[in-house]
């Protein structure tokens, strides 16, 4: 049974990239995890107890503790963060995250016309582009093809839309802007979409319409790219915000 959950959950991460580092526990000292109730997906529940690996759902063997405290079975972890290296307890990120984004380009550009809300700066422009391609054994259906898309993306030129328009292109870097699925706009499955990293893509309408103004949408977005594990304190290599860097003299 403790087998089955274990290959059930490496198939559900199976996708994801990462490099981390966390740290092993001797196997003597008595571990804490999550002690409670863990939701099945069919809805049903199973009992933990304190000492209770929350992958496996057994005793932890040789214990290992994140960061954030939490603990488990040193198979059982090193085996997530193969694929994803977060927290299955509280989602806390460790390392860098790669997604299967396929490969494209990102390109940004400054304008001097201002962004409803903003009227005092300029605009960062952002250009995606995906050719068309092949799926690989990352994405849902490998073989299949999918079809070239180009999406733009719009931030005022200030403080917080420059450090926004800097994350995101060490996102873009990290393979996190877009993914292959289904469209939530049209419903085709196989194509190029979104990432649950939020962009405006029109200049006016507001969020309806996904443009602006919008005055917490830079606060927004900047939380849902730390999610990923893109913040400013991951900022340490240059060469994952080049594109940035080439345009954004400041």
């Amino acid at each position: 049974m403790i087998n089955l959950i274990r290959s059930v959950f490496q198939q559900n991460l199976r996708g994801l990239s990462v490099s981390s580092s966390n740290t092993t526990l001797p196997s003597s000292r008595k571990t804490r995890s999550l002690a409670g109730t863990i939701r099945q997906s069919d809805g049903s529940t199973i009992k933990t107890s304190e000492e209770d690996c929350c992958i496996c759902m057994d005793k932890c063997t040789i214990p290992k503790r994140l960061g954030c405290g939490h603990i488990f079975c040193k198979e059982c972890i090193d085996t997530q963060f193969k694929y994803k290296a977060t927290c299955p307890a509280c989602g806390a990120v460790f390392g860098r995250l790669y997604g299967d984004q396929p490969p494209g380009t990102m390109t940004i550009y400054t304008q001097s016309a201002s962004l409803p809300g903003y009227p005092d700066d300029g605009t960062i422009e952002i250009r995606y582009n995906i050719p068309a391609g092949k799926q690989q054994e990352n994405h849902p259906t490998p073989g299949a093809y999918y079809e070239a898309i180009n999406r733009p993306g719009f931030l005022p030129d200030n403080e917080k839309g420059r450090l926004v328009c800097k994350l995101l292109n060490v996102a873009f870097s990290r393979k996190q802007i877009f993914t292959i699925g289904r469209s939530r706009t049209t419903g085709k499955d196989g194509v190029v979409t979104w990432n649950d990293i939020h962009h405006k893509t029109r200049r006016e309408g507001g969020p309806p319409r996904f443009g602006y103004p919008d005055p917490s949408y830079l606060d927004r977005v900047t939380e849902e790219l730390q999610v990923k594990g893109v913040t400013e304190d991951t900022l340490d290599d240059p060469d994952e915000y080049k594109e940035y860097t080439r345009v954004i003299k400041y």
